[in-house]
């Protein structure tokens, strides 16, 4: 889908248009830029980027006169990437001027991806500015997103746990294991997934349920887990032996990558969970991959 966005800024009317709102690393996104002055004004360039911005917490600690220690959490975030390019040269607009330009915006071949958690992120923008000798620039910035393509995963450019880019992985526990087959893999944002478990029981077990999840864990110092998609896949149920059991649903669109950042990074994996009465409730764990998109 393309992605237009307007805004007015220190006197320019704004119109910036992209041809898709979900960028692919290592591609060109074409768009347009529009401004149009209320006023007449010169301006040596005009400009656009797609800038990164990557945040992490980490704890500071600070010590007071009488030496009481206090510990605060602190969100750092600092500009990773940035790739400006230059739309026009000077240029000079009069009151009720129109000028449009067309585009053409690098991705860094490795993005890295957006990710949107508290513990540790990044964030795409997309940065339209004016270089106005004696004026304020004039800027424009809308939030974009960069994709985790499957193909970096596939490639090993991201560390990733083992057996996580295998269709199918055995989890165990004493006397009950699991095998595990997901389809696709890595799993895809906004795309459906398919699951077959294949569970086998050395005893009998009255279970009241059986759910299954995918969580993306993000640390840094701290660590914060995201439920990406859960489901109930059997109500209560009888297990004896070997029995194989089957389920579908759709990840959500949400910006949860399997990434590696300078500061930070995320991992995911699936958790079949049997929910058994007065009992641990045994959790049978594979890792798995998350990709933003199916494209590449």
């Amino acid at each position: 889908m393309s992605a237009s966005w307007t805004e007015s800024s220190h006197g320019v009317q704004w119109a910036v248009a992209l041809e898709r709102d979900r960028l692919l690393p290592g591609r060109l996104v074409g768009g347009s830029v529009e401004v149009t002055a209320d006023d007449p004004f010169e301006a040596r360039g005009l400009t656009a980027a797609l800038v990164a911005t990557e945040w992490w917490q980490h704890e500071e600690s600070s010590t007071d006169a009488e030496g009481h220690t206090t510990t605060r959490t602190v969100t750092t975030r600092r500009e990773l990437v940035r790739e400006p390019v230059l739309v026009s040269g000077p240029l000079e607009l009069g009151a009720g001027e129109t000028r449009r330009f067309d585009v053409q915006l690098p991705v860094p071949p490795l993005g890295p991806a957006s990710l949107d958690a508290t513990v540790a992120g990044l964030s795409w923008a997309l940065e339209t500015k004016l270089d106005r000798p004696g004026l304020p620039d004039s800027r424009l910035e809308a939030p974009i997103r960069v994709v985790q393509p499957i193909a970096l995963l596939r490639a090993g450019v991201v560390h990733v746990g083992e057996f996580a880019l295998y269709p199918a992985a055995d989890a165990g526990d004493p006397g009950l294991s699991a095998a595990i087959a997901l389809e696709p893999m890595p799993l895809v944002a906004g795309a459906p997934i398919h699951g077959t478990i294949r569970l086998r029981s050395d005893e009998p077990r009255q279970l009241q349920e059986v759910r299954v999840l995918v969580e993306a864990t993000a640390p840094r110092g701290k660590s914060e887990t995201i439920t990406a998609w859960q489901a109930t896949v059997v109500g209560p149920t009888d297990v004896a032996g070997e029995r194989e059991i089957a389920f579908d649903g759709t990840m959500p669109d949400v910006a949860l990558p399997t990434i590696e950042l300078p500061h930070g990074k995320a991992g995911a994996q699936f958790h079949l969970i049997l929910a058994t009465a007065w009992a641990r409730d045994p959790h049978l764990v594979r890792d798995v991959t998350i990709a933003t998109t199916a494209e590449l």
